[in-house]
């Protein structure tokens, strides 16, 4: 549909152009309103959900809880990662874990793979003493008992890896995969004893 015709009519194709003009103007403003209820907040997540050691020692259950920031702006040149912090809390009774580092994501479609690393403190059991010559079978034997049940970590502080696969359900609620490891890497140790984790858990992001 276009302006009326004539030279006569200027009056009328003004008063059609500014209707135009208007109305271009009243959808900029709706989608504007609109833009913020449909894009969703990509800057932070909370994920909440269960793990399990599936080897020995502290072979069990786990909470898992973890929270991922924005990205970093200053490292966009190594691919912009984001912030972690978390906690995995042993429902055995065994060690407990707090960890931080940077996390790199790829996304396809609804799902997407996180990738992390970092450090980590715990509360496990320091410098577990090993079976020894000369001592008696009853030491030695509640020694082996103890090393079997409880990781010998040696160090305080961990490194830490972490993963997720994820399946996003919409645009605040996603469900993941997600594996943990924590090892000291032998450095200053002469130990290389480590823990994994994997779970299910459930990611919001606000």
């Amino acid at each position: 549909m276009g302006p009326p015709a004539g030279p006569w009519n200027l009056r009328a194709h003004a008063t059609w152009t500014e209707e135009i003009g208007m109305a271009a103007r009243a959808r900029a403003l709706l989608f504007a309103a609109w833009l913020p209820a449909t894009v969703p907040a990509h800057a932070h997540e909370l994920r909440l959900g269960g793990g399990y050691a599936p080897h020995g020692p502290e072979k069990g259950a786990s909470l898992v809880l973890d929270y991922v920031g924005p990205g970093l702006a200053g490292l966009k040149a190594l691919g912009g990662p984001r912030a972690y912090l978390g906690t995995q809390i042993s429902l055995d009774g065994y060690t407990n874990y707090a960890q931080g580092g940077l996390l790199w994501r790829w996304e396809a479609r609804r799902t997407y793979l996180d990738l992390g690393a970092g450090v980590a403190i715990h509360d496990g059991k320091l410098d577990l003493p090993p079976p020894t010559a000369g001592l008696s079978d009853a030491e030695n034997d509640r020694r082996r008992a103890v090393r079997d049940d409880r990781i010998a970590f040696d160090t305080r502080w961990q490194f830490h890896a972490t993963f997720a696969v994820g399946w996003r359900l919409n645009d605040r609620w996603a469900i993941e995969i997600e594996g943990q490891h924590w090892s000291n890497g032998q450095l200053g140790s002469q130990t290389h004893d480590g823990a994994d984790s994997l779970g299910l858990r459930a990611a919001y992001r606000f």
